[in-house]
């Protein structure tokens, strides 16, 4: 180790050097400061959005992906380095356990001269602080909030790919196919923002607020939701945020899961006769429970009802319908993964669906049919369905 000391500054380690140089000399490392890593060819993992330091990262080659956070196991596999903002102890602890060397980034990027208050907490919390000078804002940044439709690559519009090709970051949920990030340009950033049903590893205000920051850094930021981006997709409060910041932005419409979901198993979602009305509504409220729709208009309206987010919910909100007066034997359907290689049907009626959902063992992303309509439904093209009995 002595060898990679020509002098007060250590240049170009490679880091495995420096863990095992800090396991067998902790009170050492003080002494070498300042060092510099070598990092061509190093898998890093960015965990928490940070421009500069993956501007960094990738000026000196190293091959970074970046997550929203906190890191688990999984995502610590083969990583030589992991980067997080300071005070992220979840990330600090499975870094630990993984015996990933692990560096924390101060929450805030200091500037040179000015950040006095996140250089004395980094300091009174042990972190490494480097100032950045201050970067004048860059002109022509804009954000496009792009619906890509159900998942499959061939259901986008011809618009929504123009978008995609031109993004210089690109924002996305799990539910995003992968054959839509494909669409992606070379050199184009990714960043998986990772909101799913149960599971959001963002917070929706620190999405909004990344993309207003790339956006203002000059950069075109294509946040890609699955559906269309009005239709329980919180497009509209990243709207309003993009909105309060000035940040040009464009609506790309996607193919809403209760379109593209009837277009596959043929059933017409308005009917002469049957269904004079369409109702879309959500089985996932802000605090994962069924929201309190009036169940009584729904069950009177006679119209079909298209149900997102509905497997956890679905057996009480069977109840409630049935209490507001809707027939049992009305018929409904379940569609998972719709549009996709997965692609599951579970076929019933108002009285068993959530029964047929449980047997089927259901859980991924998942629309409901309910309505007279359902009974048109092609059942030749319905695939490991579980009907009622």
């Amino acid at each position: 180790m002595d060898a990679l000391r020509p002098g007060p500054c250590v240049t170009g380690l490679r880091i495995a050097e420096l863990r095992d140089f800090c396991v067998t000399h902790p009170n050492a490392l003080p002494d070498m400061m300042p060092f510099t890593l070598g990092l061509a060819g190093q898998r890093v993992l960015l965990v928490g959005w940070d421009s500069a330091a993956l501007a960094y990262l990738e000026e000196q080659g190293a091959a970074v992906r970046c997550i929203a956070g906190p890191a688990s196991a999984e995502d610590l596999a083969g990583v030589g380095l992991c980067l997080a903002r300071a005070g992220d102890d979840v990330t600090r602890a499975a870094a630990g356990a993984a015996g990933v060397l692990v560096g924390m980034l101060p929450d805030a990027v200091p500037r040179q001269g000015r950040d006095d208050a996140t250089r004395a907490a980094a300091d009174a919390a042990g972190v490494l602080v480097s100032t950045l000078p201050d970067a004048a804002p860059r002109r022509g940044g804009r954000a496009s909030l792009v619906g890509c439709g159900p998942g499959a690559v061939e259901m986008l519009t011809v618009r929504a790919v123009q978008v995609i090709r031109d993004a210089d970051v690109v924002l996305h949920d799990k539910l995003v196919g992968p054959g839509v990030l494909d669409l992606v340009r070379p050199g184009a950033r990714r960043v998986d923002v990772g909101k799913r049903c149960g599971r959001h590893v963002m917070s929706q205000a620190a999405i909004n607020a990344l993309i207003v920051r790339e956006a203002r850094a000059g950069l075109h930021v294509v946040r890609l939701k699955g559906g269309d981006p009005f239709v329980f997709g919180r497009g509209g409060e990243e709207l309003e945020s993009l909105r309060a910041a000035g940040v040009p932005t464009e609506v790309v419409p996607g193919i809403t899961a209760a379109l593209a979901t009837a277009a596959r198993l043929g059933i017409p979602l308005t009917h002469r006769g049957a269904s004079r009305s369409l109702h879309l509504i959500t089985a996932h409220g802000a605090d994962d429970r069924l929201p309190e729709h009036d169940w009584v208009a729904l069950a009177r309206a006679g119209g079909t009802l298209a149900v997102y987010m509905g497997v956890r919910t679905l057996p009480l909100l069977a109840a409630r319908l049935l209490g507001a007066g809707m027939a049992a034997d009305t018929p409904a359907i379940a569609v998972e993964n719709a549009t996709l290689a997965g692609e599951r049907r579970v076929l019933g009626t108002l009285g068993g669906i959530a029964a047929n959902v449980a047997e089927a063992g259901v859980t991924g992303p998942t629309l409901v049919l309910i309505g007279a309509v359902v009974a048109m439904a092609d059942v030749g093209a319905v695939v490991d369905a579980v009907r009622a009995a």
